[in-house]
């Protein structure tokens, strides 16, 4: 006899009416994969994520105190008459992976906490614990009295000193860069503050920062900047954060460059909007760490070594080339740690990631490598009965990795988890179960679900999607003659090795490649700053 708790296994779906979908009813099943098709505007994330990500994530925030859901955003429950069967949603998009410098690939996905835990255990000499080998994490020292009871009443004071190593190299504070400012960039000398010497964005003097500067007291605002004395320009440049009163507010002022430190430096470069980041490249001039050599980490956690290689060296090696080397560790006293580290690194290479390297900075990733690097961290987590939502994860894929990212779906499939994509290329609508496409058209003309059922049910079904499932483009007999050629020679960013190409003007030229075959670096390290080149990419607008 079936047990009643064996009996939801459908999420149901009942008059959905979000965006421009049309009284929507649909049964998705539990524990499948189920493909969402359809034109682009026909309703697939309006239902998918409007709909039913959303309102499971609305329903998990109303389990939090009252306190701290005035810290999260306020969310209206989905326009929808019945929605049942849901369960935790987690929304695996395409978004950048943060863009905090001191973030990388291996932090990301817990690669990193595993090897510190692993150095702690059995490198040589040993300095400590996990987080002496931490990047993010300072060495602390202190010192101070402690009362300790010496039989019945008595007390007696003694001094005590607490020290904890951390990782994080003192110098770049676990960045492996250090910065250095170009003065004539911030402000212009030979003017004074209310005749707007300060040229950073943001603070001009109708502004609040310019009205912090101009109020704060320690300088004349009509007096020009080079004529400021040396504790003056100090003030300007370093001081330390401070209370002040500033036209009857309580503000704290703090100089420029720490202040630009905190507001503009705290994001990796490539992820700044593009008028601050052309302002940091003017004036901010990043050069290697030269204690730590760009390895972020303190000369303890250097001088630990397992066969020879300190964390640094192994967080710097190519994935692959990690694995290999774990794979030949025989260490028994770590068995169950090297084995979960093990197939980590494992994933990497089965989704086509082999290529990077864990101190790889995640400000750095595509959307498509951020996507899959999320991936690896729920195919390795406990969680099950989860619904994992994607949108279109495929794209800009090469067939070959398409292969890979099918695998790593049925993967979380196959754990207990409920997958729902949303999906234009037939690789990946052919592994559904379940297939819903919506249509017929877009916008007005869609927000309807045309099909229900099978991949074999799609294929002979008369819709759009349906009929254009195993179309496949035809080669054109002729090609346009080129007018010319752009020409590149040497082309050594990040792993090209000295590439020359003539790239021929005129007519359509298509880069392919497997995912970090080194496309993106040749266009955007070659080509895409050319005189009449205009770059269109997926950066927010």
């Amino acid at each position: 006899m079936t047990h009643v708790a064996d009996t939801h296994d459908w999420i149901r779906v009942h008059g959905a009416r979000e965006n421009n979908l049309k009284d929507v009813s649909v049964e998705l099943p539990k524990r499948r994969l189920t493909v969402f098709t359809g034109v682009s505007g026909s309703g697939k994330s309006s239902l998918v994520f409007s709909t039913i990500a959303a309102e499971s994530q609305r329903l998990i925030n109303e389990t939090y105190s009252a306190f701290v859901q005035g810290f999260m955003p306020t969310l209206a429950r989905p326009d929808v008459d019945v929605l049942d069967g849901i369960t935790a949603a987690i929304i695996v998009g395409q978004e950048r992976m943060g863009s905090n410098p001191r973030s990388t690939v291996g932090t990301a996905t817990d690669a990193n906490a595993m090897l510190r835990i692993l150095f702690s255990r059995v490198a040589e000499p040993h300095i400590g614990p996990p987080n002496a080998y931490s990047f993010n994490v300072p060495s602390v020292r202190a010192s101070g009295a402690v009362t300790v009871e010496r039989g019945a009443g008595k007390t007696q004071a003694e001094k005590v000193t607490f020290n904890r190593l951390g990782g994080m190299c003192p110098r770049c504070e676990g960045k492996g860069s250090v910065s250095d400012f170009d003065l004539t960039v911030l402000y212009d000398d030979s003017l004074s503050l209310n005749e707007g010497a300060l040229k950073i964005p943001g603070y001009s003097m109708d502004g609040w920062y310019g009205r912090i500067y101009r109020g704060c007291g320690f300088f004349d605002p009509d007096k020009p900047i080079a004529k400021f004395t040396k504790r003056q320009l100090h003030d300007l440049l370093y001081k330390e954060p401070t209370k002040v009163k500033v036209e009857g507010v309580n503000v704290t002022f703090e100089g420029l460059i720490p202040k630009i430190q905190k507001s503009f430096l705290s994001k990796d470069l490539d992820a700044m909007q593009p008028h601050i980041r052309a302002f940091v490249e003017k004036a901010v001039v990043f050069s290697t760490c030269p204690d730590c050599e760009g390895t972020r980490l303190a000369p303890e956690a250097r001088s630990s070594k397992i066969d020879g290689r300190s964390i640094a060296d192994v967080c710097a090696m190519q994935i692959s080339d990690l694995a290999e080397w774990v794979r030949g560790l025989d260490l028994p006293q770590v068995a169950p740690l090297l084995k979960s580290l093990r197939h980590l690194l494992d994933s990497f290479a089965d989704i086509g990631l082999g290529y990077l390297s864990l101190d790889r900075p995640t400000g750095t990733l595509s959307g498509g490598e951020s996507q899959r690097i999320k991936m690896i961290r729920h195919l390795g987590s406990s969680l099950t009965d989860i619904t994992y939502v994607f949108d279109e994860p495929t794209i800009g894929m090469h067939p070959h990795d398409i292969a890979r990212m099918n695998n790593l779906l049925l993967q979380l499939r196959d754990k207990g988890n409920t997958v729902l994509v949303v999906e234009h290329k037939p690789e990946a609508i052919t592994i559904a179960d379940h297939i819903v496409d919506l249509g017929p058209r877009a916008g007005t003309e869609g927000g309807q679900v045309v099909f229900e059922g099978t991949v074999d049910e799609l294929r002979r079904a008369d819709t759009l999607t349906g009929r254009h499932l195993d179309d496949r483009a035809s080669l054109k007999p002729t090609v346009r003659t080129p007018s010319g050629a752009l020409k590149v020679r040497g082309a050594d960013t990040h792993n090209l090795q000295n590439v020359d190409v003539d790239i021929p003007l005129g007519v359509l030229v298509v880069v392919t490649g497997v995912a970090g075959s080194g496309k993106s670096s040749l266009i955007h390290g070659s080509v895409a700053d050319g005189d009449g080149v205009v770059t269109i990419d997926q950066s927010p607008i």
